[in-house]
């Protein structure tokens, strides 16, 4: 049996490689644990000067976690299931924090926490063939792992659009979007990696980075902001989709019509922003905007950190995130058609509940990412 995660120290450079190519770097607990132990032990050790983050395999650097060990974790019972989460989001902070250099590498498939994981490090380098995406809300969940930190952060109210709508992104959007700093063809990655890990090169990890950096042109999503600003400022998920709708029509939004938008095809794209929304979790979708909204106001990344945990933690106790990964393994494995729905509960915006999302986000964890923070003394999740 192979590693899942791979590890090695070449140069100065410490190298961790995801290993799982089968389920595109898809992340477990013992993934999880493996990067932890090593990161720990990297810290302390004076040979290694700098992290270098990767995945193996062409599909992608990763899938984002483990959809199946999620719902098998969940189903334990919410406490049990947090555990998965906390880990996770323990092992992005690390990586954030991680008093060395890290360079991250992102090529295609980088999806949710493949993002967090490699999205807030020193220096992160997407390929022109990456293809990063949030797409929590179309499997019953909300953009976490610091996502919403980031997503809070972007022009306008593109990350509003982004975590809403589970928007693919290219490499010229993450680097427009803050979700990364320089391109690399894919083509040259292998001699980056090789410059990164030799030892009688002395320049610094990003200065070696940036000789491989080129121009990803401009970003797709950017070229939609104003009409996504004008639809995605409402304070509601129901606003927000009559203003897609209005929008469409030719009605005025925010002082902007489809006809003196930016973007030629403005009221076809408005109008396809609304169909997907209407396809996905109502409640994921309610408590996604209050997650991303909640992010501006005065966060830092350890602060969304810990409200994203207790925001999944009370999405372990709700059926659309049972629904949602369920119909997304069977898609994964084809035993459910790709147009067939979930049955999420509830089907209407009307009916979700943003105050028991609210108690969610803002009730602390005894089992936290960050327990000293909190002034909380812990409780093992694997112990209650």
């Amino acid at each position: 049996m192979h590693s899942t995660v791979n590890t090695a120290v070449v140069g100065r450079i410490g190298h961790l490689s995801l290993n799982r190519p089968e389920s595109i770097n898809a992340i477990d607990l013992e993934m999880m644990h493996a990067m932890t132990e090593t990161l720990d032990a990297w810290t302390e050790d004076p040979a290694v000067s700098a992290v270098l983050l990767d995945g193996v395999g062409d599909y992608g650097f990763c899938a984002g976690g483990d959809f199946r060990e999620i719902l098998e974790r969940a189903a334990e019972g919410m406490t049990i299931g947090t555990v998965f989460f906390r880990d996770e989001y323990r092992l992005i902070a690390k990586l954030a924090e991680f008093p060395k250099p890290v360079v991250s590498i992102m090529h295609g498939m980088t999806m949710g926490g493949g993002i967090s994981l490699a999205g807030h490090v020193t220096t992160r380098v997407v390929t022109d063939r990456v293809k990063l995406g949030q797409p929590e809300t179309g499997y019953g969940f909300a953009p976490d792992g610091g996502a919403t930190w980031r997503l809070a952060r972007t022009p306008g109210e593109i990350g509003t659009h982004v975590a809403l709508n589970s928007i693919d992104l290219t490499a010229a959007d993450a680097i427009a979007l803050g979700f990364a700093d320089v391109m690399v063809p894919s083509e040259r990655i292998d001699e980056l990696k090789a410059t990164l890990l030799d030892a009688d090169d002395e320049a610094a990890p990003d200065e070696k980075v940036r000789r491989f950096a080129v121009d990803p042109g401009p970003s797709p999503v950017l070229a939609r902001r104003d009409w996504i600003d004008a639809c995605y400022a409402a304070d509601t998920v129901e606003a927000i989709l009559e203003r897609l709708w209005a929008f469409s029509n030719g009605d005025e939004v925010a002082g902007l019509r489809a006809a003196d938008s930016d973007d030629p095809e403005a009221a076809a794209n408005a109008a396809s922003a609304a169909d997907t929304l209407l396809r996905l979790s109502p409640t994921a979708l309610v408590a996604t905007l209050r997650s991303v909204r909640a992010a501006r106001d005065g966060e830092d990344l350890r602060d969304a950190l810990e409200r994203e945990l207790r925001l999944a933690r009370w999405f372990t106790t709700h059926p659309d995130l049972f629904t949602g990964v369920q119909a997304l393994v069977a898609q994964n494995t084809e035993t459910l058609h790709q147009d067939t729905l979930p049955e999420w509960r509830p089907a209407d915006l009307g009916a979700v509940d943003l105050t028991d999302i609210v108690a969610a986000m803002e009730t602390p964890l005894r089992h936290s990412v960050f327990p000293r923070g909190l002034g909380i003394p812990e409780e093992d999740p694997e112990q209650a």
